[in-house]
């Protein structure tokens, strides 16, 4: 049975491996084009587009790995469901836990490293890719403005308008800024304006010979002001405040929390790691298809109960983030009917052989 064992295992991680790399050519097309969009608007340097590249693509590793290996697991069982070598093993008295011992020296290393990742890599990438791309945003935006085009800086709620620049100094002309400083809305109109350094290497927003208009929208009390040089620093996210939102953590630091949202992170990483192992396992006797079937004919239903399954975790999560009473109770619900399905689905493939053993005697 070992032979039959390495054999299975072999063809496996080819299959998993295949479609992995499938699938990660797909994600990076697509974060790239993303990205790519970033840097031609402003949001992005060019510079950091290959590190936030691959920030994007351990994110995504999350649900590229279970899926690679519950599809890998099914191409090639249905293949040797389809040219019989299922059955002349089972003829040679290998049974459903030969073909689960066969499987677990690849699924278990897989577990493994996507614990890794959800519970440390994942979370880092997250909150590393985020703080790249708001500081990244912060520091362009206002020395990349084009003339004639309102720019907004999404992160802080800057507009920023300019009519015209001096290329020789950077200096703009005919300069509109818009900010909010709590309720307040602050508006600043100046002839000139350019972006430089204060003596600290800070980045500041000089404006000259220009005015000040502040107020609170809906009341009639705004106060003007006028100005030869004003300096206006750029806001800052606040990411001290930022790291300490539940995608950002740890698994470690996610327990003794009593927030909603830190409670649903954990049942939603532990839900991943627990839905990789039942679906591998679910892999093996959904992947029974007739000599007469064609090879893909499970790989639509596999990739339905992948994604249904996949959505439904992520939906009663959002029920326990919410606070939902029945949000726990719903997400153990779900998982404990694919455990039953899987069972189900051993308990009908051993019954099926039964069947043929009795027949054939």
């Amino acid at each position: 049975m070992r032979i039959i064992s390495r054999y299975i295992a072999r063809d496996i991680v080819t299959a998993i491996a295949s479609v992995a790399l499938i699938l990660l050519l797909i994600i990076l097309g697509k974060l790239f084009i993303q990205l790519l969009g970033d840097v031609l608007d402003g949001d992005l340097s060019a510079n950091m587009l290959g590190t936030v590249l691959i920030l994007g693509v351990i994110r995504y590793l999350v649900i590229l790995l279970p899926f690679s290996l519950f599809i890998g697991i099914i191409l090639v069982l249905s293949r040797m469901h389809k040219d019989s070598e299922v059955n002349v093993a089972m003829a040679s008295g290998a049974s459903s836990w030969d073909f689960i011992r066969a499987v677990m020296p690849i699924g278990i290393p897989v577990l493994v490293i996507l614990y890794l990742l959800v519970a440390y890599v994942s979370p880092w990438a997250h909150r590393l890719a985020e703080v790249i791309e708001s500081v990244t945003e912060q520091s362009m935006v206002l020395g990349q403005l084009s003339p004639g085009k309102f720019f907004e800086l999404e992160s802080t709620g800057w507009v920023v308008y300019a009519e015209s620049e001096d290329a020789q100094n950077g200096t703009l002309t005919n300069v509109f800024l818009q900010r909010r400083e709590g309720s307040k809305l602050i508006v600043e109109v100046a002839e000139r304006a350019r972006m430089q350094k204060d003596e600290n290497s800070v980045q500041v927003f000089v404006l000259f010979d220009g005015k000040t208009i502040e107020g609170i929208p809906g009341q009639a009390n705004y106060s003007i002001s006028t100005y030869q040089e004003h300096r206006v620093y750029p806001p800052r996210t606040d990411f001290s405040r930022e790291a300490g939102k539940a995608k950002y953590q740890n698994i470690m630091s996610l327990f003794g929390q009593q927030d909603s949202s830190y409670v649903a992170e954990i049942f939603q990483r532990g839900s991943i790691i627990f839905s990789t192992l039942v679906l591998m396992l679910l892999a093996i006797p959904l992947s029974k298809v007739a000599p007469n079937s064609g090879r893909f004919s499970r790989l639509a239903v596999a990739v339905l109960i992948y994604v249904l399954y996949l959505n439904l975790v992520i939906v009663t999560c959002s029920w326990i983030k919410r606070g939902e009473s029945y949000g726990i109770i719903s997400l153990v619900s779900i998982h404990l009917i694919v455990v039953m399905a899987t069972y189900i689905a051993y308990q009908k493939s051993l019954m099926s052989r039964l069947k043929r053993v009795v027949t054939s005697g």
